[in-house]
């Protein structure tokens, strides 16, 4: 990423824009752990410590003045939220080193020699100090050229360069190949990225529902969906999903009302009549008969064509809301 165009990055998620920080993170995520794995030397904490730093960094962003500062900005946050977690856990011994951080393989006799390598490549960066050995993570392992890694840690490129060289010295030519192939294909910034973003984009947190009789609406949702009562009053209540109350995961608002309005429209092309709640159900020949069994308003499964097995089908509230179940997930959902 040339940097004009980080910097229109920085300066677009500094007014709000979630994408443009998105863009950021992808490339600062593999920064930002091997920041705090070369502090706190454990990969698992070292994780959390970089999503931590990420999503702070965003909701301090629009205090940053200096828009081309932002990885330099990013690393003193995250290095904080380093120091800040080994204070309050008071750590004075080093913490497991980061060997099981990456994917086995089915020959025993490779996988031996690689936890060699990675055991014998985390102990020599282990004994580098903490300046050299968070320069060598992010430009042996994570890719970053020495002007980036120069920006980020806002230290020469000289500097970047004479620490780079003194840890050659401390480590053998095979450990170093071994690191840039094997270790650098293996960094968690998907993992890192992906965690971040979910936790800062907008996410659905209310579905609000019409109905008539707020203690049979209760009654029934908990039969058809399994939804727990977290709040209730005489004309509304609060129902939970199965997941809890993990952002992104909706409450169920319904809502008493004489109103005769519902949650249904129909395709004018296809004719079939839509809900506007759709529920990923695994096994629908199993749901639907489940439905059935228990007196709800259902419609046939509709395959998708093509698509072998796979569709969905519509059934009916008490109040006649439409909801569906369907077994399809789209581009991008896991």
């Amino acid at each position: 990423m040339e940097k004009s165009i980080e910097i229109q990055y920085v300066k677009e998620a500094m007014n709000g824009d979630v994408n443009a920080y998105s863009l950021l993170v992808k490339k600062y995520s593999n920064a930002t752990f091997a920041t705090a794995i070369g502090i706190v030397k454990d990969p698992h904490i070292a994780q959390d410590l970089a999503q931590e730093a990420l999503v702070k960094a965003w909701f301090q962003i629009g205090k940053l003045t200096q828009a081309d500062k932002f990885s330099s900005w990013l690393y003193i946050i995250t290095k904080r939220q380093c120091v800040d977690w080994i204070r309050k856990k008071k750590i004075t011994e080093p913490i497991e080193h980061a060997t099981h951080l990456y994917d086995e393989r089915n020959n025993v006799e490779a996988v031996f020699y690689e936890n060699y390598l990675k055991e014998s490549i985390w102990n020599a960066i282990n004994q580098l100090d903490e300046p050299k050995r968070i320069v060598t993570i992010l430009y042996f392992i994570s890719g970053f050229t020495i002007k980036e890694v120069s920006e980020y840690l806002n230290i020469s490129m000289s500097a970047v360069e004479s620490r780079i060289r003194r840890a050659k010295e401390k480590l053998k030519k095979e450990l170093f190949e071994f690191m840039e192939t094997k270790l650098s294909n293996n960094t968690p910034g998907k993992r890192i990225h992906e965690e971040t973003m979910w936790r800062i984009v907008p996410r659905i947190a209310t579905i609000e529902i019409p109905v008539s009789n707020i203690q049979a609406s209760i009654e029934w949702y908990h039969n058809v969906l399994g939804t727990k009562v977290v709040h209730q009053s005489d004309h509304d209540a609060m129902l939970h999903l199965q997941g809890g109350n993990r952002v992104g995961v909706p409450t169920l608002y319904l809502v008493q009302t004489n109103s005769k309005e519902r949650l249904t429209f129909e395709n004018t092309n296809t004719k079939i009549v839509h809900s506007v709640i759709d529920f990923f159900i695994p096994d629908l020949n199993r749901y639907h008969s489940f439905l059935k069994n228990l007196g709800v308003e259902v419609t046939d499964i509709n395959y998708l064509p093509g698509m072998e097995n796979q569709g969905g089908f519509g059934f009916k509230d008490p109040d006649g809301n439409v909801l569906s179940a369907c077994n399809v997930t789209h581009l991008g959902q896991e």
